[in-house]
């Protein structure tokens, strides 16, 4: 066993003196390479527009996800028509799409944090367009899911996550809030964009031909994406990990977190899915205006994540912040029932519409605040995303099912028990996040 006693290095002759360094060189590489790997930026980049050119990527690659599932509202009653389906079957093709993104992403996570970020971005890019030029052209509902769910959802499900990650790392040691912010704003500008087309093509050119499109758009989209994108250089070897850390549950409050979000997620989307029926059906409004109603809905989503982001930031914290959003989308929901005038659907729609863009944007910052080794950051994002996946898969088509409760009861409103359930999951979701707040009551997050 070598002495730790020092050596005087005056004391040693020049051979001597060599070895002795060599044997230090030798002692300081063992010791770094027992020291687990980490994730960074040289010290240069966090002083560029590097990292805002990752936030650039990540709002494309949302753009291009999202986008679509916030849109689904504007395809759903011509997919009723064309398959001659009921909403709750109609909506199992957005809800698997939705489903899809969130578990692949349980495992693209892991993706990024083992070095293969652009090498998932491009997979997920391939397999996304090919979903989006054969959507619509289907002739049985199973070739509807493949193409619409299937095929984009695997493909979204292995940019998003990856994407959404590698932002919050070039931003590790500043405020990070806003730069996720405007990354996530990428799903209500797609959902703008796509809504926009869908109104001016689908009666003209049917699904197929609106697919086409938007798939157009993500193309060019897709070219700056891979231009771009640069993962975060690394320290070190990357350990071999098992795909999913399930070890990550031992901390009571991620996992009280992420149960919260199971029941957030549940509710979320619904508003996506049936807001048009809602408005043509209850209110009696005509399409085109209804189409105004979603573009409400996605627009008011881009102040709704930076102005959270910002209250985070600077304020309040992540979580205090993420339980403040969730209060008022709770009360929105439950206030759903009492909208009866076009007027007061579309001051709702953007009601509601800032509340969901927080709720969603704030999933991934809200893990990122309570991480605290970022090279794990990808996993348990990417875990939590695949518990939200079932939530997402269940809540549209438990939907659809309510709205046929509702209508079968002839009750007046058939929408009713549909709002309730949303509005009352989210509550609960709200109830477990305080109480995820509430563990480490010290600790600001």
């Amino acid at each position: 066993m070598t002495s730790s006693v020092p050596i005087p290095l005056l004391s040693l002759r020049p051979l001597e003196l060599v070895l002795h360094a060599g044997t230090l060189r030798a002692s300081e590489q063992d010791e770094a390479a027992s020291l687990p790997p980490s994730i960074t930026a040289p010290s240069s980049t966090n002083r560029s527009y590097a990292p805002w050119l990752q936030v650039l990527v990540g709002h494309l690659v949302l753009f291009n996800s999202f986008g679509i599932t916030q849109s689904f509202g504007v395809f759903a009653p011509y997919y009723a028509r064309l398959l001659d389906a009921s909403p709750s079957q109609v909506s199992w093709i957005g809800s698997t799409h939705l489903f899809l993104v969130y578990f692949v992403s349980a495992f693209s996570g892991r993706l990024l944090d083992v070095g293969y970020y652009r090498a998932s971005l491009g997979a997920g890019i391939v397999l996304q367009l090919l979903g989006l030029f054969l959507a619509g052209n289907f002739s049985t509902y199973w070739v509807a899911l493949v193409t619409h769910s299937v095929l984009m959802g695997l493909g979204d499900g292995l940019m998003v996550c990856p994407a959404v990650t590698n932002t919050a790392l070039y931003f590790e040691n500043r405020k990070k809030m806003v730069p996720m912010a405007v990354v996530a704003s990428g799903a209500a500008t797609g959902g703008i964009v796509v809504s926009l087309i869908a109104k001016f093509t689908i009666e003209m050119l049917g699904i197929a031909g609106t697919m086409r499109v938007v798939g157009g758009v993500a193309l060019g989209n897709s070219v700056v994406i891979c231009g771009l994108a640069r993962g975060m250089k690394r320290e070190g070897k990357v350990a071999r990990k098992a795909w999913v850390d399930w070890m990550v549950f031992a901390d009571v409050q991620y996992g009280l977190y992420v149960l919260a979000m199971f029941f957030v997620f549940a509710g979320l989307w619904v508003p996506y899915f049936y807001l048009r029926d809602f408005a043509t059906t209850t209110v009696h409004m005509q399409k085109d205006t209804c189409l105004t109603i979603l573009l409400a809905l996605n627009a008011a989503g881009i102040p709704g994540r930076i102005i959270p982001a910002l209250l985070a930031d600077y304020f309040l914290g992540t979580l205090n912040t993420y339980i403040f959003i969730l209060l008022f989308t709770s009360a929105t929901l439950l206030l759903w029932p009492l909208i009866t005038k076009p007027v007061s659907i579309i001051i709702w729609a953007i009601c509601y519409g800032f509340c969901a863009g927080g709720v969603s944007s704030l999933l991934q910052a809200g893990i990122a605040s309570l991480n605290t080794v970022p090279g794990e950051l990808g996993a348990q994002i990417g875990l939590a995303f695949g518990v939200v996946a079932f939530a997402s898969l269940i809540g549209g088509p438990l939907g659809g099912k309510l709205i046929e409760i509702g209508r079968a009861s002839g009750e007046g409103n058939e929408f009713l028990w549909l709002q309730m359930f949303a509005g009352g999951v989210m509550a609960v979701g709200c109830g477990l996040l305080a109480c995820a707040r509430g563990w480490k009551i010290r600790r600001k997050v």
